[in-house]
């Protein structure tokens, strides 16, 4: 049986006298109710799931016309399409949730005839690299086969005394051992850090944003534009990133192609200019952002180890 909601003599959100149905000041419904679960999917369904609604849009702007998302907001286009924060968490939301559903991907050593055979591959595709091989077993159950790998000088040496490390790389060493020491601590910690993930990625867009600046600081844009793009970018990677979570590896080195050529051509798109300087801007930001990856994925080890 349904529930009637009288409405209310003056609006609960302003004050304001309201004898409408809907508030004259801000707008809010008078006849308020606690929502229900239908009313959630319905108004999912209608306002973003509709066939031309802004869902859709705002995909197939982001998916087939690299760059073309961002000028049209910036163009001032924007209620017909999703909001860039908006979607950018969306995006991140999904594909760390199936992430964690799927769980880490290790590198299994198959038995018998296939382990030897897997082995000598590995080794021959690193024997002029600076890069020794030694196998060892995973404790747990079973004590499944693992490759490590690590460096002449690895990483563990630098807290013994005369290593010639300095201290960012000391600092570095101690979680690093103490996983290797501690199973336990190893999953723990790497759940820790699939937490963090997500907000770590989110506070390197503004250093995204910031990179961009200084690489089109002749452009004259305001940052918040820059920050757009930002957005509108990592978007679209996480959202390739979803859907390349289940393929074969064959297909996932393809998608990092694409996601190269997709962030040129929007580079294009958005900031103009001819493909030479476009291709060097390019390199510069992959370049510089790959290195503030590195140094903030350091510096989250270090954090949470000191945090754990």
């Amino acid at each position: 049986m349904s529930q009637s909601h009288p409405r209310a003599s003056a609006c609960r959100n302003c004050g304001s006298a309201s004898p409408g149905n809907f508030c004259p000041q801000c707008g809010q419904e008078t006849s308020l109710h606690p929502p229900s679960l239908w009313e959630f999917a319905h108004e999912f369904l209608t306002h973003y799931v509709a066939l031309e609604g802004p869902l859709w849009r705002t995909l197939r702007l982001l998916v087939l016309r690299p760059g073309d998302l961002t000028r049209e907001f910036l163009a001032g286009r924007r209620r017909r399409f999703i909001p860039p924060l908006r979607l950018y968490l969306s995006a991140s939301f999904l594909f760390f949730a199936l992430s964690q559903v799927l769980g880490p991907m290790n590198l299994e050593v198959p038995q018998g005839p296939e382990r030897e055979k897997k082995l000598a591959e590995v080794r021959e595709s690193l024997k002029d690299s600076q890069i020794d091989i030694n196998l060892g077993e995973t404790a747990g159950v079973g004590k499944s086969p693992a490759i490590t790998i690590k460096g002449r000088r690895g990483i563990t040496e630098c807290l013994q005394p005369g290593s010639g490390c300095n201290g960012i790389e000391r600092l570095i060493a101690r979680p690093v051992v103490h996983m290797q020491n501690d199973p336990q601590f190893r999953e723990h910690f790497g759940e820790r850090m699939r937490h963090a993930a997500p907000y770590a990625m989110f506070l390197l867009l503004p250093v995204f944003a910031l990179l961009a600046n200084i690489a089109y600081r002749k452009r004259k844009m305001y940052y918040g534009e820059h920050f757009v793009f930002a957005l509108h970018l990592h978007a679209f990677w996480f959202l390739l990133s979803l859907v390349s979570l289940p393929l074969p590896d064959a297909v996932t080195d393809f998608t990092s192609l694409w996601m190269a050529g997709y962030a040129v051509w929007a580079l294009r798109r958005v900031y103009g200019g001819r493909w030479g300087p476009t291709l060097l801007r390019s390199g510069f930001l992959a370049v510089s952002y790959l290195l503030a990856i590195s140094l903030g994925a350091g510096a989250l080890v270090v954090g949470l180890f000191l945090l754990s």
